[in-house]
């Protein structure tokens, strides 16, 4: 890692790089390797190095997604991917929280994520399971030799892709400290899907569930907080 990047240790949350630095500075070289992070229980996401697609680690597994020569999505599983950015968080010992029914959408989840957690003030990793109705997401896919000064020139060549009636994973960071260092400048959370089958993989842009059919996790500690 090079240490005038910005690099913190937050509790068992860690976070390499800034949002911000890649989207108004253009610094797109990866400051993370995940071979070296590669462990059982571990979760993290960002983007490709350069822009080029998406990065997922799932439960040590790493995983990259993005647009072929047909315009399509492809996911390769790979030993190691870099990312100019990125946040990750090891946790072993995740415990069901029941989802209560007016959470049916990526904007309610972050509403009861902030005040089911109200007192929690460092930022940690949830994993959600099962089912979506309804599923938007994309890949960054950054033409070469792209010289990036804004949001609107990191995004140029992104793509989207819906998807209906799919099973499989978003892996979620949630802090209310660190707006456009690892989220958006309007949001507390930062999500990637991953399906069951592991063919599709992107970040998550929204959804549609029903709370019935999906149940989020998060680390045992959250929930019982020792005295």
């Amino acid at each position: 890692l090079n240490s005038c990047n910005y690099n913190t240790n937050i509790n068992n949350v860690k976070v390499i790089g800034k949002m911000s630095d890649v989207m108004w500075e253009g610094k797109l070289e990866g400051l993370i390797s995940t071979d070296t992070i590669s462990l059982k229980g571990t979760y993290g996401l960002g983007p490709l190095e350069n822009l080029n697609g998406e990065v997922l680690v799932f439960d040590g597994t790493t995983y990259i997604s993005g647009i072929n020569s047909n315009e399509k999505l492809y996911v390769n599983k790979v030993e190691a991917a870099k990312s100019p950015f990125f946040v990750y968080a090891t946790e072993k010992n995740l415990e069901k929280v029941p989802l209560p029914s007016n959470v049916n959408d990526l904007s309610s989840l972050e509403k009861y994520i902030d005040q089911k957690f109200s007192k929690i003030e460092i930022p940690f990793v949830f994993i959600l399971k099962g089912k979506w109705k309804n599923l938007n997401i994309h890949s960054v896919n950054l033409p070469a030799g792209s010289i990036v000064s804004s949001p609107k020139e990191a995004h140029e060549g992104l793509k989207n892709f819906t998807y209906e009636n799919i099973d499989g994973y978003i892996v979620g960071f949630f802090s209310r400290k660190h707006q456009t260092v690892f989220t958006h400048h309007d949001s507390f959370i930062h999500c990637h899907f991953v399906s069951d089958d592991k063919k599709v993989m992107g970040h998550v842009d929204s959804f549609n569930i029903n709370n019935q059919t999906v149940s989020m996790s998060v680390a045992d500690r959250l929930l019982n907080p020792k005295p």
